[in-house]
């Protein structure tokens, strides 16, 4: 028997009905959404939603130069920053490798999914981040260039100055180096000297010397001619005279000459004999030498030789202070001896590569006899004379300026046939200039003027030295 069914009991059905097609096509809905691609899926919250970085952007930029610059300490020596290009190299390499161990994994899995859009709030600091840092980066990057250029452009300058200073001290060494590089080379030098005095005695000299290095032997060979002539007439005088040198230790040497001379009717022989060495911090110097006088036409006439015993020694009393010491003792063919001494202590200055040196020079000569055969013999000089020199090298050209003066006393018994005959003011001048037109040859000029009161002479000379 069917059922009665009342109205409102069908409507309740009704209602149930409706709300199971609902629910049912609900849940038909969600399946059909979870199965869309993702973007479509959550296009609701793409708004939120991260991008994830792509594989060209999962690693961090390497820096630029400028940033390279601003990453080390910028106090440290453009040298430092150069020897820390390797490690900046190995710094970015491991950047590199951190940054690909810090990279999220997107492999496009629901679950991975579901995961990133539990996350997005978490991701909008570092979006917001990311989105500061690139608005600020050109910025920084300019800073950092113009930093960069700042410190690039010291670097360049501190190399330039740099490269200044060795190019100076390159310049000094190549200075001496082409002074004394030919010293010890084999050498050929013309002279040529004229001198004139108060008493119309006119010499002039020629000297030609040849100097070599045979087996750590200084071998010299020298020859002279002389032409002097005075109110008499003239006379000529020649002289040859090898010498050899050889240093035994860096402290003592030994060294001598022997030679024979000529003039119009008669000959002779010369000779010297020389020892020098270091004995505490003093240069000493011990000599004997015998030889003709052949300064004056009147001496060559006469024949006059002289043998001279010198003692010389230079004691360094600091790097600018030192004093010199010299003492002759000669004696002469014509039954005539002599004491002479000498001391110098001077003062050096460096000034701009010159030298100048001041002094004092205290000077005593002593004649057992007044004679009159061409050479000044008073009985006694003696004499106190300030001086000053100023020399110079600077390779192409060199030269030395000196003068003195001060007062001499003279006394002597007889006539003298040269030199100043009384006491008085005494002042002496000289001067050499030289070139090197080339490293292998050297011209030099000289003058020197000595004046006393009754007296005046007069030296001028030409050198010239070529090396081979």
């Amino acid at each position: 028997m069917p059922a009665l069914t009342s109205p409102g009991g069908v409507k309740a059905i009704s209602n149930r009905g409706t709300l199971s097609a609902a629910f049912a096509l609900l849940a038909i809905l969600i399946v059909i959404l979870l199965m869309l691609p993702e973007p479509v899926a959550f296009a609701g919250s793409s708004v939120l939603e991260i991008e994830p970085p792509s594989e060209a952007d999962s690693h961090h930029p390497s820096p630029t130069p400028s940033e390279k610059i601003l990453s080390r300490d910028t106090n440290k020596h453009c040298d430092g920053d150069k020897a820390d290009d390797s490690d900046d190299s190995a710094s970015d390499a491991d950047k590199t490798t951190q940054a690909s161990k810090d990279k999220p994994s997107y492999d496009g899995d629901d679950s991975d999914d579901s995961d990133d859009a539990d996350d997005t709030d978490d991701a909008k600091p570092v979006a917001a981040s990311k989105t500061q840092h690139q608005a600020i980066k050109p910025q920084d990057a300019k800073e950092s260039q113009d930093e960069a250029e700042s410190k690039d452009s010291d670097c360049a300058q501190k190399d330039a100055d740099s490269a200044d200073s060795n190019d100076a001290d390159d310049d000094s060494d190549d200075d001496t180096e082409v002074a004394s590089k030919y010293e010890t080379r084999p050498s050929l030098e013309t002279r040529i000297d004229h001198a004139t005095d108060s008493e119309r005695n006119d010499t002039v000299t020629t000297s030609t010397i040849a100097n070599a290095l045979v087996d750590d032997y200084s071998v010299s060979l020298r020859r002279d001619s002389v032409t002097s002539r005075d109110q008499i007439g003239s006379e000529r005088f020649e002289s040859t005279v090898i010498s050899i040198h050889k240093d035994l230790s860096e402290t003592f040497g030994l060294g001598g000459g022997f030679g024979t001379v000529r003039s119009d009717g008669w000959s002779g022989f010369v000779g010297s004999f020389q020892a020098h060495g270091k004995i505490l911090g003093t240069e000493i110097t011990a000599s004997v030498a015998r030889d003709f006088i052949a300064s004056e036409a009147d001496a060559i006439r006469a024949r006059i030789a002289q043998t001279d015993f010198g003692l010389s020694a230079s004691y360094e009393l600091s790097k600018r202070i030192s004093s010199d010491f010299e003492f002759h003792h000669k004696l002469y063919s014509d039954h005539n001896s002599s004491n002479e001494f000498e001391w110098t202590p001077k003062y050096t200055f460096d000034i701009r590569k010159t030298k100048l040196e001041l002094g004092y020079k205290f000077a005593y000569t002593a004649f057992a006899r007044n004679t009159d055969h061409g050479y000044w013999a008073p009985q006694r000089v003696l004499s106190h004379n300030l001086f000053a020199a100023w020399a110079f090298d600077w390779v192409k050209t060199y030269g030395r300026v000196e003068l003195s003066g001060g007062p001499d006393f003279v006394k002597e018994s007889g006539p003298q046939s040269v030199g100043p005959s009384s006491g008085g003011l005494g002042v002496s001048a000289s001067a050499a200039i030289g070139f090197r037109p080339r490293e292998d040859m050297m011209v030099e000029f000289y003058l020197s003027e000595e004046q006393s009161p009754g007296w005046r002479s007069t030296n001028t000379g030409l050198s010239l030295k070529y090396f081979y």
